[in-house]
């Protein structure tokens, strides 16, 4: 194929849009503000859900506290009363040593509520205190998420900025290319993966390699207007001065 010097010298400057491009692309595919925002989401689901636990604990022991308040004020009332109808007399001897058996019974179960009682109080203060360090810490990471999730919309918006200038940019440099000549571009990218690059020595740009002398030699008498191919990877390459 035949194409002017100058056509083929503006596939260099297509080659150099497509790779501002596809960096632009891969910086949006590993965005690290998108990282740091998938990070602190990924802390706030966490909170979350320990949050949720601790609500759920929480409810749990307030529904034993509750029993055991309820049974602590019945054994209470039973000694009460136990303890009102040995002090009235009035009772036989039997009843007498059943009321205090009883008595005694009642109060080491008391006793053992009263202690258990204190127990779960303490564990109840401590889950409370949890589900209110699981709110601060939600809080906090709420006002760091809208952060984050600002600086990741700033971040897209300059890259889609980036994007639509270098597109336009890429469509009028095309525009100026031979129909012909684009075409194998175009069919070098789909291939290669690179479109056209350029001859510096004996090195290709594409595939970075050194090509032989007598290579280097044909390319050298070749003229001006050949489109030439690298044997190494197969794209357009564009002699420059120092080739």
């Amino acid at each position: 194929m035949k194409a002017d010097p100058t056509d083929q010298r503006r596939l260099v400057e297509l080659a150099d849009l497509d790779r501002r491009l596809s960096g632009l692309e891969h910086r949006r595919r590993v965005l690290p503000e998108q990282d740091d925002l998938d990070r602190l989401e990924a802390e706030r689901r966490a909170v979350s859900e320990s949050a949720a636990r601790a609500r759920i604990h929480l409810e749990d022991l307030d529904r034993a506290l509750a029993k055991l308040r309820s049974d602590l004020r019945a054994v209470r009332t039973r000694r009460e009363k136990d303890a009102a109808l040995l002090a009235g007399g009035g009772v036989s001897e039997r009843q007498a040593t059943e009321l205090e058996y009883e008595l005694r019974s009642l109060a080491r179960r008391q006793e053992a509520l009263e202690a258990e009682l204190a127990e779960l109080d303490e564990r109840r203060e401590a889950v409370e205190a949890d589900v209110q360090h699981s709110g601060a810490a939600a809080s906090d990471l709420d006002v760091r998420l809208a952060d984050a999730r600002s600086a990741r919309d700033t971040a897209l918006a300059d890259l889609e900025d980036a994007v639509s200038a270098s597109t336009a940019e890429r469509a009028r440099a095309a525009e100026q290319v031979p129909a012909d000549l684009l075409a194998l571009y175009a069919r070098n990218v789909a291939r290669a993966g690179v479109g056209a690059a350029v001859l510096g020595g004996a090195r290709c740009s594409g595939c970075a390699m050194d090509l032989d002398r007598e290579t280097v030699a044909a390319f050298r008498d070749a003229a001006d207007d050949e489109v030439l191919t690298c044997p190494e990877c197969g794209v357009i390459v564009v002699r420059a001065e120092a080739s």
